[in-house]
């Protein structure tokens, strides 16, 4: 009789045991529905299901902060959490800001610090971490954090530097955060020229050699148009020597014996730094063209086909004062009819004082050369060639080609016996 009782003990204690996982079972299952309904009634319903389960008490402590503005009944859902599950970092994340909505600013920070601690590295709370830290006005430990954030996920760097500065206006505290990443040097570069701080700027430039990397000289140009802008030309032409001593594509723009660049437009406009500027304008139409060409395998077409005296082609050069020069080129017609021909003019970039132009193109012609000679002025450091037409307001029709474009010096001896 009792080896009969003790056989039927084990199967009932398995269905007991069975049942009480399926009841377990049932009210987890109810419970993460319920939770997902995202409701106050349901999400207390769930937390009432399953007491120890610390995503729900989160949840819980999220919605009665965010959607019921309730930080004071969200704030004991949020502590439960945390006690619950101490190794979750925006748990603890979530209590801050709890502790932050009443008031509780010591206690806010240990939170802050117990999620850094479980997730030092992670982007996300460290950005949670650094706006708080922010947010209390402990900046050097924002800064920190932003650190973290920055290195983690380039798309936090724009929106740190912007925070940063505007908290501290510190250049040397942000370069000190900044990643080693040369494009992180150059959104800083942006922001600190946004700012009209041209000092710093280049001082984080230089740091950004510094670094050994390689720079896209596609992202870097801006920063020698800044200081075009600036009438920093000498600025200007380093760091454009800098990007093209290491930048073979860069390079190519370059000509040994021609103070232009890409005067044969072999290579594509870059429209900045010192290479080819267009800028579109009624009345023309320019584009590289590899079906025809004095040298080389392409050439600069200029379709007209209205009025207007500037093309909208223009490059800077930087010259020396007081010195002459020559500027030739290389150009083609055909049936390009009007009262007057486009000209390659020279100017200086800052008085706007027109310094010379060869003669005009009109009709169909083949390939031939045209020039002027010039001297530039006495304060005259950077010259602007243009494609251009005066009187601007007469009517042209038809189509220019240019090619082989030069800029050089003189010496004594072309000077001597250049025709008067």
């Amino acid at each position: 009789m009792m080896a009969f009782a003790r056989r039927t003990t084990v199967p009932v204690a398995c269905l007991v045991l069975a049942a009480i996982y399926a009841w377990l079972a049932a009210r987890s299952f109810q419970a993460a529905r319920l939770a997902s309904s995202l409701d106050i009634s349901s999400l207390q319903r769930a937390v009432a299901l399953a007491p120890g389960n610390a995503a729900y008490q989160d949840l819980l402590c999220r919605f009665l902060l965010f959607d019921k503005q309730a930080p004071a009944a969200a704030l004991p859902r949020c502590q439960r959490a945390t006690e619950l599950n101490p190794y979750h970092s925006t748990y603890w994340l979530d209590l801050a800001l709890a502790y932050y909505n009443t008031g509780a600013a010591q206690a806010q920070q240990q939170a802050i610090r117990q999620a850094v601690a479980i997730d030092p590295m992670t982007p996300d709370v460290a950005w949670t971490a650094a706006n708080f830290f922010l947010a209390l006005g402990k900046l050097p430990d924002a800064m920190a954090q932003f650190a973290v954030a920055m290195r983690g996920d380039v798309n936090n760097v724009w929106p740190a530097l912007d925070l940063c500065w505007r908290a501290s206006h510190d250049a040397n505290a942000i370069q000190a955060i900044l990643p080693p990443d040369p494009s992180a040097y150059m959104n800083f570069i942006r922001l600190l020229i946004a700012n009209r701080q041209g000092d710093a700027a280049q001082q984080v430039w230089i740091a950004m050699w510094r670094l050994n990397r390689d720079v896209d000289y596609r992202q870097a140009l801006f920063y020698v148009d800044a200081l075009l802008e600036r009438h920093d030309l000498a600025r200007a032409e380093q760091a454009w020597e800098q990007l093209a001593e290491a930048s073979p594509g860069l390079n190519a723009y370059r000509s040994r014996d021609n103070l232009l660049v890409n005067g044969g437009f072999e290579q594509p406009l870059l429209n900045s730094g010192f290479d080819w500027r267009y800028s579109p304008q009624s009345g023309s139409a320019i584009a590289r063209d590899p079906d025809e060409h004095h040298s080389g395998a392409q050439s600069l077409s200029i379709a007209y086909d209205g009025a207007g005296g500037d093309s909208g082609l223009l490059q800077y050069v930087p010259v020396q004062p007081d010195t002459q020069y020559t500027i030739s080129g290389w150009t083609k017609s055909e049936q390009l009819e009007g009262a007057n021909g486009p000209v390659l003019s020279v100017w200086d970039a800052y008085d706007g004082r027109r310094i010379a132009q060869t003669r005009e193109t009109l009709g169909t012609t083949s390939w031939h050369r045209v020039e002027a000679a010039f001297r530039t002025g006495p304060q005259t450091t950077l010259l602007l060639l243009r494609m251009t037409r005066d009187p601007a307001a007469t009517h042209i029709k038809g189509k220019l080609w240019i090619d082989d474009l030069t800029l050089r010096p003189q010496t004594a001896a072309s000077v001597s016996h250049s025709p008067n």
